[in-house]
């Protein structure tokens, strides 16, 4: 025979009808039985079958969640965006008050100069963030010395 396709679709179902065993009218146990006596161990196919099927639940839960957190991500950006740094004259006052309050002598002074020459926005925050470690600097060493 040159090629399958000289026949019909219909044809070759009904040939091979007529030379397999109609199997939809066999039960699951008798299939198994044929299977058995076949020699075909079906266990290795199916645990092969369940680990795909469990990889492709992970592999699309995974994905539900990435989603998820690509949503939340925006959202959040946003919420970020809408909030806004303090202006640098409520900074400056700030810590105009943390030095006169928490600082002393040289170290007052010196961060007193500081904030005076401070120019910009990241100047004063570079100086709130300064006054902060100091303090928590502090507070570690008097921690230490108790």
């Amino acid at each position: 025979m040159k090629s399958m396709n000289h026949f019909a679709d219909s044809v070759w179902s009904r040939f091979f009808d007529f030379v397999f065993p109609y199997e939809r009218d066999l039960t699951r146990k008798q299939i198994e039985a044929e299977l058995m006596q076949s020699g075909v161990d079906m266990r290795p196919s199916l645990a092969k079958l369940g680990r795909v099927l469990n990889q492709a639940h992970r592999s699309h839960e995974a994905r539900k969640s990435l989603e998820s957190a690509r949503k939340k991500r925006s959202s959040l950006l946003a919420k970020l965006i809408g909030i806004q740094a303090p202006s640098g004259s409520v900074i400056r006052e700030t810590l105009k008050g943390m030095i006169t309050e928490r600082l002393a002598g040289s170290q007052q002074a010196v961060y007193a100069r500081k904030l005076e020459s401070a120019a910009s926005d990241d100047d004063l925050r570079s100086l709130l963030e300064d006054i902060s470690r100091l303090e928590a600097f502090s507070e570690d060493s008097e921690d230490g010395e108790s």
